[in-house]
């Protein structure tokens, strides 16, 4: 008896996170490279890993404004190919600020429109 379609892979977050190239506004990752983004957290590609319940601070470039945001690891898992090892680290934002949380909301498409977009 096989599993159904439904039972496989069940999405535990409570938003998708999307990929750069879906996103409404461009978000940069100073220091590292973005794999994706939701309201709640980021999945980030890092050289070394990282120790998971560990405190960052992460530098990001939202939609050209500098926006600083807390954030906690809750996990590091080993990705690339044997010629090059890079850390896929998932992490959580923690006690994001109004602006900050509006630029996201923005760049992810579930937030208020920019002026001058249709």
């Amino acid at each position: 008896m096989s599993a159904r379609r439904e039972d496989v892979g069940l999405e535990r977050r409570q938003a998708p996170r999307l990929e750069p190239g879906e996103l409404a506004e461009p978000v940069l990752l100073v220091g590292s490279r973005l794999v994706n983004i939701g309201p709640g957290g980021l999945m980030l590609e890092a050289p070394v890993p990282l120790a998971p319940d560990s405190s960052l601070q992460l530098h990001l470039l939202v939609g050209g404004e500098r926006t600083h945001l807390d954030a906690r690891v809750r996990g590091c898992v080993q990705r690339g190919t044997s010629r090059r090892t890079a850390w896929g680290v998932a992490v959580q934002f923690e006690g994001v600020d109004p602006v900050s949380r509006e630029r996201l909301e923005r760049a992810l498409g579930i937030g208020p429109r920019t002026r001058g977009r249709a």
